[in-house]
């Protein structure tokens, strides 16, 4: 069966190749009659675009891939909260007219790993990139650096000669604590995940700058990697009966908080209050609803994918950063 071309549907449609590729392009200056004929021969024709070859012809793919590093005490890559943030980055890509590829790839092991996605962006099949979850000494962003390859960290790199957009993670930490303090709490628990990534570093030197400001004990947990772990954590801390007030890094984390506070007949915020960060759409939904230190997605997102737009249309080497404030959602938990 005889592949069809571009130069077919032209001739059939009795219009130029030109035309055929606006259409195809979604280029307004076609007209509407015009853009329906031709659409309707490519459908009856079953005309699919050779992506690959449109790629190398044009020098770009118009494809951002998003790498995500596998989380093993998380059971798979991510969480509720790397959910809605992808959701929100193909909508923000698609209304720029680009396409999104979502891969694994390891901060640590990409070189000789056929199965990582990383590969597909060193052969020229994307046009840029977003990452989740970098560590420090992530290969990955090194390697984008030395071969001029658009990139946008999500998360600060500990060396700032870095593209990112980020969360200020230290006022995170700093603003979590000073709100449950004002609250009248004094035993206050903080509990974070791995310590290796460089978000929950940050986290925790806010909190510890808090807790200085006013000499109090800093307690911070680490290794508290999901709800499990949470639910573990909290049950031990009601056991030892030295906690008032848990602040937790994840909405989907304080889910187990909950469970553990509530298991024990306890109420919340009465003898025990709980905080948390992300403010995923199930946090307003649980009882009583979740007070949350909100990451503010939307714009998170918009930049992340603006910022990689700019890099890759330019072509520049200027480094580029953009840090989102945070926001407390204050609701009946604290």
């Amino acid at each position: 069966m005889k592949n069809i071309t571009m130069k077919d549907i032209a001739k059939l449609a009795g219009v130029s190749v030109k035309t055929v590729s606006r259409v195809v392009n979604n280029n307004s200056e076609v007209k509407i009659e015009t853009r329906n004929k031709v659409l309707e021969i490519i459908k009856q024709e079953n005309y699919q675009v050779n992506i690959l070859a449109k790629g190398l012809r044009e020098q770009e793919t118009h494809t951002i891939m998003i790498f995500i590093d596998k989380h093993d005490h998380l059971g798979g890559y991510w969480n509720a909260w790397h959910t809605e943030a992808i959701q929100e980055l193909m909508n923000c890509a698609k209304i720029k007219g680009y396409k999104v590829v979502i891969s694994s790839s390891s901060a640590r092991g990409f070189i000789g790993d056929d199965t990582d996605g990383f590969l597909l962006l060193k052969n020229g099949l994307a046009d840029g990139a977003v990452i989740f979850d970098n560590k420090e000494n992530d290969i990955r962003i090194n390697y984008l650096k030395n071969n001029n390859i658009p990139y946008v960290l999500i998360g600060k790199e500990l060396n700032s000669n870095y593209n990112y957009v980020d969360l200020d993670n230290e006022k995170v930490g700093y603003i979590g604590y000073r709100h449950l303090y004002e609250k009248g709490y004094r035993k206050i628990k903080f509990l974070l995940s791995d310590e290796t990534f460089i978000v929950n570093e940050e986290r925790a030197h806010g909190f510890k700058r808090a807790c200085k400001e006013i000499n109090a004990k800093c307690d911070i947990i680490f290794n508290v990697f999901n709800i499990e772990l949470a639910y573990q954590k909290t049950v031990e801390l009601i056991e030892n009966d030295d906690t008032d007030a848990i602040f937790i890094s994840g909405d989907e984390r304080a889910f187990g908080v909950y469970k553990a506070i509530q298991e024990r007949g306890l109420k919340i915020p009465d003898d025990i209050a709980v905080l948390s960060i992300d403010n995923i759409k199930y946090s307003d939904y649980i009882t009583p609803p979740l007070t949350t230190i909100s990451q503010e997605l939307k714009v998170f997102t918009k930049e992340i994918i603006e910022m990689l737009i700019k890099s890759m249309e330019i072509k520049s080497n200027k480094i580029q950063s953009k840090l989102i404030e945070p926001k407390i959602i204050i609701r009946k938990s604290t």
